[in-house]
């Protein structure tokens, strides 16, 4: 390369170095910059991790206030006798809960106040979880009052009984049955003067024993004359080896007969000499009178088509029907043929069924110069045991209808029963009329409806408070009344004719 060509590439370079060289950065001065930078940060970053911890605390603290407080609620509800301890209160909700996948512990504190020992108690829940983040645990106490001012019950029973074949834990009484209602230690000397001395009389106390079902329908235990109160002269009592009294229990037997089929509850609420009521207690059981009433008021209606069978029934007082079987049978002179079945799982509701025939048949039902004459049979199977089917109700009828028939219903006598009887050239019709009664033992007027078996309405009034309505012009089958008032739960109950024919059907407590 000439002289002259190598000075002008030096002149050319020189200036784009002296470029780099005043705009970069050394070594050095990146590592001063980013150490001040990390130190920077280092009093920065456990700021924000402190915060998050926090966040993290306060949401766990969140969640284990609320399952403390849940948990205290569900202790208010428990009757006042069964917050005895700690333990018993880890049997009945346990020690632990989990939230959000997070799993707390949860434990109880109970102390009986020094104050006001036996009517006053200080319950604490305390829910801890487990560390990270940092433990913090959140607690709630309440003092919780004894709220009744009767005895309060201690142990329901029903005996005899046994298991549910069904399988639930309920116990199943069917027959004469002895309802054992136990009372508190605590409260035995609101029951008896001068405890355990041997000059010790029952007081002015009683108790009611009623029976619920899950759609409200009641029915009462105990003497109706006597506003059903199982008063003092049931109460019972058993001593201890040291003569001191160990039991205390109302104790009154009677027949399940007059408790329909099905699933009750047996509620218990005893009285001081001031009608100052208890706790109640509730024993949750079923009753079983075995197979199925038979059906009442079967009767098939041919229709004028000539081609089909209206059947109509009413079911009987049972709450465990689960299902009704339908036969059908023709007379072939000089017998009539085997039974066929028209269904054999018709719903247990059900109170008509509507016969078409047999479609392989050209003319099931005869013509207009010929009658065929059908029967049919009914009969309701318990839900219990399929193989417990009640009596069967049997029907009859001819078809084409040629003519005029006669038509009877018929009843036992009782001592509530007038009979009407309706007289024309062609049909004599006889019916029996029975009468019920309603009692009303609270303090409100209550609307009454009546509907028979079919779904229409017999009867419509009212019944005063503390007063009993008699309801006449009743005929057989079975019924439903309702009652309603303002502010309270409507009341059902079921009865059957003639079978209580001027009996109580109902009493509203």
């Amino acid at each position: 390369m000439s002289a002259a060509l190598k000075g002008a590439w030096a002149l050319t370079m020189k200036p784009r170095m002296r470029f780099f060289s005043s705009q970069g950065f050394t070594l050095v001065e990146v590592m001063v910059a980013a150490i001040l930078l990390l130190a920077a940060m280092a009093g920065i970053v456990p700021f924000f991790l402190g915060g998050l911890n926090q966040a993290t605390t306060v949401r766990y603290k969140s969640l284990a206030t609320n399952i403390a407080r849940e948990r205290m609620e569900e202790i208010r509800q428990l009757d006042y006798r069964e917050i005895t301890s700690p333990e018993t209160l880890v049997d009945r909700f346990g020690s632990t809960s989990a939230e959000r996948g997070i799993d707390f512990q949860v434990s109880y504190g109970v102390e009986e106040s020094a104050y006001e020992e036996g009517i006053l108690k200080k319950v604490t829940v305390n829910v801890a979880w487990t560390a990270p983040p940092k433990l913090s645990t959140a607690s709630i106490t309440t003092m919780i009052h004894q709220q009744f001012l009767g005895p309060r019950g201690a142990r329901l029973e029903l005996i005899p009984s046994s298991s549910d074949p069904l399988g639930t834990p309920f116990p199943m009484v069917a027959g004469m049955t002895q309802a054992k209602y136990h009372l508190a230690q605590a409260d035995w000397s609101l029951v008896f003067n001068d405890l355990d001395e041997p000059g010790m009389t029952a007081r002015n106390v009683y108790a009611r024993l009623v029976f619920f079902d899950d759609q409200g329908q009641s029915v009462a235990l105990g003497d109706p004359d006597s506003d059903y109160k199982i008063d003092n002269s049931y109460l019972r009592y058993s001593v201890g080896p040291d003569g001191k009294v160990s039991d205390v229990w109302f104790e009154y037997s009677f027949d399940t007969d007059i408790v329909p089929d099905g699933y009750w509850e047996l509620r218990a609420i005893a009285y001081n000499e001031y009608d100052q009521p208890g706790n109640i207690w509730r024993l949750r059981s079923r009753v079983e009178k075995g197979a199925p009433a038979m059906p009442a008021s079967f009767v098939a209606t041919p229709q004028s088509d000539n081609q089909s069978v209206v059947l109509t029934w009413a079911g009987g007082p049972e709450r465990d029907r689960d299902h009704y079987v339908l036969e059908r049978r023709k007379w072939e002179d000089p017998a009539w043929s085997d039974w066929t079945q028209l269904s054999v799982s018709l719903n247990p509701n059900a109170t008509s069924y509507t016969d078409v025939g047999i479609p392989e048949v050209q003319d099931p039902w005869g013509s207009d110069t010929v009658q065929n004459r059908y029967q049919y049979r009914l009969w309701a199977v318990d839900i219990c045991n399929p193989g417990n089917a009640g009596p069967a109700a049997e029907a009859e009828t001819l078809i084409p209808p040629l003519g005029t028939t006669t038509t009877t219903v018929s009843s036992t006598t009782s001592t509530d029963v007038s009979t009407t009887t309706t007289s024309t050239s062609s049909t004599t019709t006889t019916l029996a009329i029975y009468s019920v009664q309603i009692r009303n033992s609270s303090n409100k007027g209550y609307s009454l409806n009546i509907q028979d078996g079919s779904g229409s309405t017999v009867f419509s009034g009212s019944v005063a408070k503390n007063s009993t309505l008699t309801v006449p012009n009743l005929s057989s089958g079975n019924f439903l009344i309702t009652a309603t008032a303002s502010g309270r739960p409507t009341i059902t109950q079921s009865f059957s004719l003639p079978a209580q024919a001027g009996q109580i059907v109902l009493t509203i407590l």
